[in-house]
């Protein structure tokens, strides 16, 4: 447990004692958000190794919080691996819960917490929170993607082996792959609904979401909803990324990720994996950084981190997205996949054009989007909220 240092000195006429958690796998990601809260003037405690939760009442017990932080992983993890109430709700202290990923594929999870307690859900996506509120959920509050730190995605010198045309950082498993690990011990139900939901990926060439295809015949709050939603995210993830391939055409094209497939195709160079903080000598590789979303509205967190790194974002069109970033000034959006080829030939032949916008989206991302900025929005709502 630390002690997160305010690196600015700066001081608030009501600072907030926050508690936070590490739980996940991905919480090193999330950190530079404690780091901005810290920085705002709030302490901030940080629980950084993993507790049983009888440790984490006793901290509760011994000091005097306002309110908890949690990432949406970790409240998630909590919920899957203990048995009774979430202890938070039990020891009556407030806390927030934000997310990275689609909280719909939890509400399995989610549906017991007191909202007395549980105060606000902050959701990267305004189309999630209508589907949420349309449940009766009220503790929701949009809030972009709020964890990129411009201390980690920044301007760096190109590395020749990433040097291209063409970039894709993404993780590549094989579609049957992920196929066969996420739906063991289906039903026949359960299969269909999952197959009609790929069927419409495959004709539409975008990813389905599953709320909005399912959700008038399986109940969102159960179980079976819940796994498929889970597996959704990975096969659809497995054969969006192939139709990228087959998107690109002939033209080079270079992925680095982490992840068991590969692409045989003599215009494909596959790179091997790289940590999350060191994706910036990708993206300032390349002039062209492809992108696909998940959500159904929201602007991925890596759009943020290229444009972070002043390097082109070419991600497909999200309504809250283009509110973020101004089309074909600050970052280039594409409505289908078709599009991709040409956009890559029209970059590729004028890549000052790529590099005056990428600009123009690390200014709009400095800005606007660091942690810091987010940070800020968040203390203003915990005020708020407590």
């Amino acid at each position: 447990m630390r002690i997160i240092e305010n690196r600015t000195g700066a001081k608030l006429d009501r600072p907030l004692t926050i508690l936070s958690i590490l739980r996940g796998r991905w919480d090193a990601q999330r950190a530079p958000a404690l780091q901005a809260l810290a920085d705002l003037g709030h302490e901030v405690v940080y629980v950084d190794e993993p507790l049983p939760v009888e440790g984490y009442r006793k901290i509760v017990d011994r000091l005097d919080f306002h309110v908890a932080v949690l990432w949406g992983s970790t409240l998630q993890n909590f919920l899957m691996t203990e048995t009774g109430p979430f202890f938070l709700d039990e020891a009556g202290l407030p806390y927030v819960s934000l997310w990275t990923d689609n909280p719909v594929k939890h509400l399995f999870l989610l549906k017991d917490l007191d909202k007395a307690t549980h105060r606000a859900m902050f959701i990267a996506d305004t189309r999630v929170i209508e589907q949420m509120s349309g449940l009766g959920y009220d503790n929701l509050v949009y809030l972009p993607p709020w964890h990129i730190d411009p201390d980690i995605f920044k301007p760096v010198d190109p590395v020749a082996d990433l040097d291209c045309t063409t970039s894709f950082a993404a993780t590549v498993n094989a579609y049957g792959a992920e196929r066969q690990k996420w739906r063991m011990f289906w039903d026949r139900h359960m299969n269909e609904a999952a197959d009609s939901v790929l069927s419409e990926l495959r004709q539409i060439k975008d990813h389905v979401d599953v709320f909005d295809a399912l959700a008038v015949d399986w109940d969102p709050h159960a179980l079976p909803f819940s796994l498929i939603s889970h597996d959704q995210y990975f096969e659809q993830k497995a054969l969006i990324r192939e139709l990228v391939v087959e998107a690109v055409g002939d033209r080079d094209i270079h992925i680095t990720g982490i992840g068991s497939a590969g692409f045989d195709r003599p215009n494909v160079t596959m790179h091997e994996g790289r940590a999350w903080h060191d994706l910036s000598p990708v993206f300032c590789s390349a002039t062209v950084n492809l992108n696909c979303t998940p959500w159904p509205r929201s602007c991925h967190h890596r759009v943020f981190q290229i444009t972070a790194s002043r390097a082109l974002a070419v991600t497909d069109w999200r309504d809250d997205a283009v509110s973020l970033y101004e089309p074909d000034n600050e970052v280039i959006y594409f409505q289908s996949l078709e599009e991709i080829g040409e956009i890559i030939d029209r970059f590729a032949a004028v890549p000052d054009e790529a590099a005056k916008i990428a600009e123009a989206g690390h200014r709009r991302f400095l800005a606007h989007h660091t942690a810091a900025h987010r940070m800020a929005e968040l203390s203003g709502y915990l005020y708020d909220l407590l």
